[in-house]
């Protein structure tokens, strides 16, 4: 495993991590958010095959894209902050 492996795999797992905690200590979604989740949910499975496959490819997209740039956020605070001790180590 190479060194950037290794940083990838700890950093999505450290994701992971935040984003569990950051839904324990969210409050519940509110009975409307809920209506309109269950209102697409219903709307996509009803459309017909080619369109329904359409937009989960769509969503499947942008959950890959928001996993990727998130990931490279993480990847470069994390490094920013390993060079911010470095030049307070240098003070």
């Amino acid at each position: 495993m190479t060194e950037q492996e290794l940083l990838d795999m700890f950093i999505q797992e450290r994701i992971s991590m935040l984003i569990d905690a950051f839904h324990r200590n969210q409050p519940e979604k509110s009975e409307q958010e809920e209506k309109r989740i269950l209102q697409a949910e219903i709307f996509i499975d009803n459309l017909p095959k080619v369109e329904k496959g359409v937009v989960e490819n769509y969503i499947d997209s942008l959950i890959s894209q928001f996993a990727v740039e998130e990931s490279f956020l993480y990847r470069h605070g994390f490094l920013d902050g390993i060079k911010a001790l470095k030049y307070i180590g240098k003070l």
